[in-house]
């Protein structure tokens, strides 16, 4: 047995809370609290963990705009991360030029 299997068990945590939220979702699929609790757990995972959550969610509550709005904040998010770091990336690149000429 090698190192790695602690290191899969360590990326596979779940806590309890959430352990508990699905049992409950399993009971009744409309549960607002339940529903809660993973909602706050995948807002605090990057986009392709929480990605299946939000599908779950809006599946369940098709016609809810403030869980697809938080699916689409959530998706949208990383795309401005993305677009932002490139964009601060090109204008750092340009004021480093400004600097080199300018002295």
């Amino acid at each position: 047995m090698s190192g790695d299997g602690a290191t899969e068990q360590a990326a596979e945590y779940v806590p309890e809370k959430v352990k508990k939220a699905e049992k409950k979702l399993e009971e009744n699929p409309y549960d607002l609290d339940a529903w809660s609790i993973l909602i706050r757990e995948a807002q605090n995972q990057p986009i392709d963990k929480a990605r299946k959550t939000y599908e779950r969610l809006v599946a369940q509550f098709p016609s809810s705009g403030r869980f697809w709005k938080l699916y689409i904040e959530a998706e949208v998010t990383i795309l401005f991360y993305f677009f932002l770091y490139r964009n601060c990336s090109i204008h750092y690149s340009d004021i480093k030029q400004v600097r080199n000429i300018a002295n």
